[in-house]
Order: C-alpha cells, then structure tokens, then sequence
C-alpha cells in the first residue's frame, strides 16, 4: 500500500505561467543569492542585547560567497507589534534613534547600520551595505533577517544593538570575522551554469517589483493616441452655452 494514498489530481483551472530560472545577475550587494547558493551555517547563537523584559538574541548566521545574513529574534513580556509581519526594523523606513537599530564595525573601520535608508545599487557599492527586514513571529516574539554585503574582513567583527524605548543601551558584541570568511568556502552552487537573462541590447527598467525590457525612451514625445469615434453625441448639458460655471458649491442647509 501506498504511503500517499490520493491519486494525482488535475491542474487547478488557470494555471501559473511556465517560468525558467535565469544565472545569477552577479550583484551580491543587493540581497541573498538564495535562489541560487545554499548557504554555509554557523549555529551561533547568544544575546546581543538585554532589558528586564526585553531580549534581542542572534539565532544564527546564514554565510554566503560574498555576504552574511544574521538572524535576529526580538523576545518580550510586554506586546511588540499588532502585526508582526511588519518587524520592528526594516531598511525601507526612515529610523527612529529612541527604537530597536542594529549596526556592525569592520576591524577596518568601515561600518554600517539601520541608520539610513539603504535602497539596492545598480553599481558596486564603495561602502558595506547593510539591509534588515522582519520574517514575522508573534505579538512577543518577532524575527528579522539582517542582510550585510561585503564578508567581513579576518578579525573581530561587533555587532552593535541599541533600543531606548527598551531601556537598552549601545552594546556590543564581538563575532569571529575569520570564522564567517573561512565558512563562505562552504556555500554550495545549486544550479552551475545557467544561461544569463538576454535582453536584446535593451535597457531595463524596474517598475515596482515587476523588472520590465523596454526599449530606449526617445527624445521627443510619441504622438498622440487617435481618439475614438464617438457613437452617438453627448448628452446635454443643463448648463446654457457660454455661461460661467459656478465657483462655488451651494450652502448645505442646515
């Protein structure tokens, strides 16, 4: 007997389009390459910053050929957010120095933190880029992934964490730079040698979360569209022929 007892079942009425995955558009800056790497893990895990009731812990570390991705747990007796989904960090917004911010030291000097609105570059960055996001949890427990681009130098690498509003103050805490780099040799390729997306010599362009193939805008303006034929002529208007329009709406009765 069958350990799956249902027989196949039919493709649902409007089936999703046939896609194919694409090589990877080589820009690690930007986000995870999970689509295309599993990455090498280091279980460590410990606080990295700590009230009386309320506790941000690392997880883990997921390591990448040239980044790392740290993640955050956020635990509390008190409630967090009515939508966990949202995170208590995110990249996208504008940061508030009195919430939770994290932040990392190179033994270089170099830096980056969730000070700043980081938005992706089409270019090679000069700077590390840092990107947080939340994962979702729970009203008491919510989790984040914190995306950094380049791997850290050899060295003591800190990550530093500060929350005001949470009684938590600027602390650091001091991660094995060498460690992270020597695991990146063990990220594995899961799809070698995917053709790389053609786009015909046309620019792209991002529409949302859409990418678009649109060809070079032109100098001039299109002309415009022909409009169509209208079959049967608008309805009067009530209002006589060259009168003025009223500039002001009627008084509501009271």
């Amino acid at each position: 007997m069958s350990f799956f007892t249902d027989g196949p079942r039919s493709r649902p009425l409007f089936p999703v389009p046939e896609q194919e995955l694409f090589g990877y558009n080589g820009r690690p800056w930007v986000e995870t390459p999970h689509e295309y790497i599993v990455p090498a893990i280091l279980p460590w895990s410990m606080p990295l910053g700590r009230a009386e009731r309320t506790i941000v812990a690392l997880r883990g570390i997921e390591v990448w050929p040239e980044s790392v991705s740290f993640q955050l747990s956020v635990y509390s007796r008190d409630l967090l957010l009515d939508e966990p989904g949202e995170g208590l960090i995110d990249h996208r917004r504008v940061p508030d120095y009195n919430a939770l911010l994290v932040g990392v030291l190179f033994p270089d000097g170099r830096r980056a933190s969730s000070e700043t609105i980081s938005v992706p570059s089409a270019t090679k960055p000069d700077q590390p880029v840092l990107r947080a996001q939340g994962l979702g949890g729970s009203a008491f427990h919510v989790d984040h992934e914190i995306f950094l681009w380049p791997l850290p130098p050899d060295g003591p690498l800190e990550f530093i964490v500060q929350w005001l509003d949470r009684d938590i103050e600027e602390s650091r805490t001091s991660l094995d730079g060498t460690a992270i780099r020597d695991a990146a040799k063990e990220a594995g390729e899961i799809w070698p040698g995917l053709p790389a997306r053609e786009s015909h010599g046309l620019p792209v362009r991002r529409v949302g979360a859409q990418a678009m193939i649109t060809p070079a805008w032109p100098a001039q303006a299109p002309p415009p569209l022909p409009q169509p034929q209208r079959s049967s002529p608008p309805p009067a208007s009530d209002q006589p022929r060259g009168a003025p329009l009223p500039t002001r709406l009627p008084r509501r009765a009271r």
